[in-house]
């Protein structure tokens, strides 16, 4: 495999050093202003797909995709169900979904009245897709809003959201890192070709390694859990690429290598968020089932 470029990787490195750091502090300032700050990641998300679709005259229905944007906002003011455990009456929620998709239809039905091409369908359905892909974010906020009742670790004085979602954010970025130079280092074989050409078996196997050694570490440290460490290590090493190539599969299918520029070395939001999305919910659902106390 060829080395990497230095100039992309002293970028990347450059990025992560600015970006690593502020994404910890929003941590651990609260869960107040890291809801605020996912809204305005899953805001860009949004745009940056809006944009993406628009250069193959697609046009995602605007109301279905921001109201997955501001799904966040909408975790933040529900988390006061955190302390009964994760149940949420569905009933208002598929009644707002049912709503915003009669608007969203009228909306379209509208449009297609007086433009070319016809496809009020085709927009519902990218406004779906789109709105699913960045509520995502909402995962990540639940993530931060999490309780932990399990043993305090080195750093009692953090709530138990912060903590998870620095031993999560640790596995993703492990698994990311790894991957990304024993796939350099050593890659031979194609994981998903027709996906990304660049992703390798021995990478994933780099990445996995990487993130069950950091989970279990960064996991007894925090939370005083090897045993949940090495679960989020797993699940950061094997969902975390498929989220990867999930995104990697929507960019080949538009026909563009990032979905933004606003990290250098890294692309636009999805492109640096990507593995987090798929990691972040799962971790919440293992967490609640099996590390809260019993009712």
């Amino acid at each position: 495999m060829s080395k990497p470029n230095l100039t992309s990787l002293a970028q990347r490195l450059l990025t992560a050093a600015v970006g690593v750091p502020l994404l910890v502090g929003v941590c651990l300032w609260g869960a107040l202003p890291f809801a605020v700050f996912t809204v305005v990641l899953a805001l860009i998300a949004r745009s940056e797909l809006q944009r993406a679709y628009a250069q193959l005259s697609i046009h995602p229905n605007a109301l279905l995709s921001l109201l997955g944007a501001l799904t966040p906002a909408a975790v933040f003011q529900l988390s006061p169900t955190l302390s009964r455990g994760l149940v949420i009456a569905p009933l208002p929620l598929l009644l707002l979904l049912a709503c915003a998709l009669v608007m969203a239809s009228l909306w379209e039905t509208g449009v297609a009245s007086h433009s070319r091409p016809v496809q009020p369908g085709k927009n519902l359905a990218y406004g779906l897709l789109c709105g699913a892909y960045v509520a995502l974010f909402g995962g990540v906020t639940l993530l931060r809003l999490c309780p932990w009742y399990g043993p305090q670790g080195a750093l009692p004085q953090l709530d138990g959201g912060a903590r998870l979602l620095l031993l999560t954010l640790a596995c993703t970025m492990a698994g990311d890192s790894g991957a990304y130079f024993v796939g350099r280092a050593a890659g031979h074989h194609k994981l998903a070709e027709g996906l990304s050409p660049k992703k390798t078996t021995e990478g994933l196997a780099g990445g996995v390694l990487a993130s069950l050694l950091v989970g279990t570490g960064v996991g007894t440290l925090l939370l005083g859990s090897p045993i949940l460490g090495l679960i989020v290590g797993a699940l950061a090493g094997l969902l975390g690429p498929l989220g990867d190539l999930f995104k990697s599969g929507l960019k080949r299918e538009i026909g563009i290598k990032d979905f933004g520029a606003l990290l250098p070395g890294h692309g636009g939001v999805l492109d640096r968020f990507d593995s987090l999305l798929f990691t972040a919910p799962p971790v919440v659902l293992v967490v609640t089932t099996f590390f809260s106390p019993s009712p």
